[in-house]
C-alpha cells in the first residue's frame, strides 16, 4: 500500500511538473537537461514508440534538425546524445510536445562528430515508450551564402597553389593569360579583376597552360613558369597577384618545345626545373637553372619519369604535371599520367635520394584515381600540386573534367595530402569543393 502510494505521488508531481511548463512558457522549449520524470520504480512502457525519426544536418556547422511523430497521449519526449567516439558522455533533454503528431527540434552539438540519438515518448502519466535511435552527422562549417557565389566551382585546370601573407592564390589554365583567384579558408574564392599574366607581358600568343608561381626570397620577387605555344618561359612580379611580366620575351629553351614547369630550391640553394620533353611520348626530366633563373644548364638536363607501368598508359603515353618536395633525405616527385582526356588521368608519385634521381615509383601507385575514395566519384582526376596552409600541413589541389560524360570545362578540387611515419604520401578525406564569390 505503501509503495503504490508513493508511485502515486511520484507519478502526480510529474504531471504537475509538465503542467506548469506548459502554462509558464518562455523561449526555451526544452525541459530542464538531466530532470527524471520517475525516480522510483519502472513505470510501464507506452505501448507506440515515436516513429520517422530523421536526423538532417543544417546550413550551421554542427546543427542537427531533429524531426518525429509522436504516439497519442504524449507530453513530453526525452532526448539523449552521445558521440561515437570512445568514453564520451550522453546529454539528455527534454522536450514539451502537443500530444499526437509530428514534431522537429534543433540539436545544437558541441562538436563535429557522428552522434547516435535515443528519442522516448513519456505521457502525462510519466510513462516511458520504449526508444527510437538513429545517428546522425552535422555540417562540419557553416555554408555558404548562396547569394555571393558567382560560380560554384573553381573554374581552372592545371591548377598550383600559393600561400603568402596568410591568403591562398590560386592559377592554372583556362584564357589567354592566367587569372588569379584570391582566398583566406579554401572554400570561397575571389578572382582579381587585373589578370596575373596577360598575353602583352608574355612571349608566346596560345595555349597558355600550368602556371606555377613561387616566392624566391633571395630575390624578393615572386615567379611564374609556365607553358605557352608549347614552350617553357618564366615571368616575374614583386606581388603574387601580378602583374608577371616577362623581362625577355622569349622561352627558357628556344630551340625546343615543352610543357608543364615547376621549380624546386634545395637547401644548398640549387635550382632545379622539373618539365616535359616530348621524347618518344610525353617524359619528366630536370634540369639545373642559372642563378638568374631564367634559364638552364642544358648539359645537365636528365630524366626523370616516362610510361612504364600498365596504370600509366590506359590512354596515351604521357607522363606530365610535375611537382617535387623534399622530406628528410628523401625526394618526392609527383607525377601525372594518361592523357588528359581519360577519366582515368591518375596522379603517382616516385622517390630518391637526389633531386636528379634515379627514381623510384611507389608500388601503391595511383594515388588518386577516379576509383579511390578521395575522387569521390570524379573522373579525369590529376595534373595538380602538393602546397602547404596556414597550419604547416599540406593539401592537393588538381583538376577533374566537367562531368562522366564531358571533359569540359574542368574545375578544380582540393584533398588532404599526408605522409605516413614510414614516409608513404597519400591523398585522402573529403574534397573541399571550391566555389567563386563576389
Amino acid at each position: 500500500m505503501k509503495r503504490k502510494m508513493i508511485q502515486m505521488i511520484q507519478r502526480i508531481g510529474f504531471v504537475a511538473g509538465v503542467v506548469c511548463l506548459m502554462a509558464c512558457g518562455g523561449s526555451d522549449d526544452s525541459l530542464p537537461t538531466g530532470e527524471e520524470p520517475d525516480k522510483g520504480e519502472p513505470v510501464p512502457t507506452i505501448a507506440e514508440p515515436v516513429t520517422n525519426l530523421t536526423a538532417r544536418e543544417t546550413a550551421k556547422a554542427n546543427e542537427l534538425q531533429l524531426g518525429w511523430k509522436n504516439p497519442s497521449g504524449t507530453a513530453a519526449v526525452e532526448i539523449t546524445y552521445v558521440s561515437e567516439v570512445e568514453n564520451s558522455t550522453p546529454t539528455t533533454l527534454y522536450a514539451r510536445t502537443n500530444g499526437a503528431g509530428s514534431m522537429t527540434y534543433l540539436l545544437k552539438l558541441p562538436t563535429y562528430e557522428i552522434y547516435r540519438i535515443d528519442v522516448v515518448a513519456i505521457d502525462n502519466r510519466g510513462k516511458r515508450s520504449e526508444k527510437t535511435t538513429i545517428t546522425g552527422k552535422p555540417a562540419k562549417e557553416d555554408a555558404i551564402d548562396p547569394s555571393v557565389i558567382v560560380d560554384y566551382t573553381l573554374p581552372i585546370a592545371d591548377p598550383f597553389v600559393l600561400y603568402h601573407g596568410g591568403k591562398y592564390y590560386a592559377y592554372g589554365t583556362r584564357v589567354n593569360g592566367f587569372e588569379v583567384y584570391i582566398s583566406k579558408d579554401l572554400k570561397q574564392w575571389k578572382r582579381n579583376d587585373i589578370k596575373a599574366l596577360s598575353p602583352e607581358n608574355s612571349w608566346g600568343t596560345r595555349w597558355y597552360w600550368a602556371p606555377e608561381v613561387y616566392y624566391v626570397k633571395s630575390k624578393n620577387l615572386f615567379y611564374m613558369f609556365y607553358s605557352v605555344d608549347e614552350h617553357i618561359c618564366v615571368a616575374t612580379a614583386i606581388s603574387p597577384e601580378g602583374p608577371f611580366v616577362q623581362s625577355i620575351k622569349k622561352p627558357i629553351v628556344e630551340n625546343e618545345k615543352g610543357i608543364d614547369t615547376s621549380l624546386f630550391i634545395d637547401d644548398d640553394g640549387t635550382a632545379y626545373l622539373y618539365y616535359v620533353r616530348f621524347t618518344s611520348g610525353n617524359v619528366i626530366w630536370v634540369a639545373e637553372m642559372n642563378d638568374d633563373l631564367q634559364s638552364i644548364k642544358t648539359e645537365t638536363l636528365t630524366k626523370c619519369i616516362s610510361v612504364e607501368s600498365p596504370w600509366e598508359k590506359i590512354q596515351g603515353t604521357i607522363a606530365e604535371g610535375p611537382s617535387l618536395l623534399k622530406r628528410g633525405s628523401t625526394y618526392y616527385l609527383i607525377y601525372s599520367a594518361n592523357h588528359y582526356e581519360s577519366q582515368d588521368y591518375a596522379v603517382g608519385y616516385a622517390t630518391s635520394s637526389s633531386p636528379k634521381g634515379p627514381w623510384k615509383k611507389y608500388t601503391g601507385n595511383p594515388i588518386l584515381r577516379r576509383d579511390k575514395p578521395a575522387a569521390s566519384g570524379l573522373v579525369g582526376t590529376g595534373h595538380g600540386a602538393p602546397f602547404i596552409c596556414a597550419d604547416g600541413s599540406y593539401k592537393y589541389i588538381y583538376h577533374a573534367h566537367g562531368s562522366t560524360t564531358s571533359v569540359g570545362p574542368r574545375t578544380s578540387y582540393i584533398n588532404d595530402f599526408n605522409f605516413s611515419e614510414n614516409g608513404t604520401i597519400s591523398i585522402s578525406g573529403e574534397a573541399i569543393k571550391p566555389v567563386v564569390v563576389k
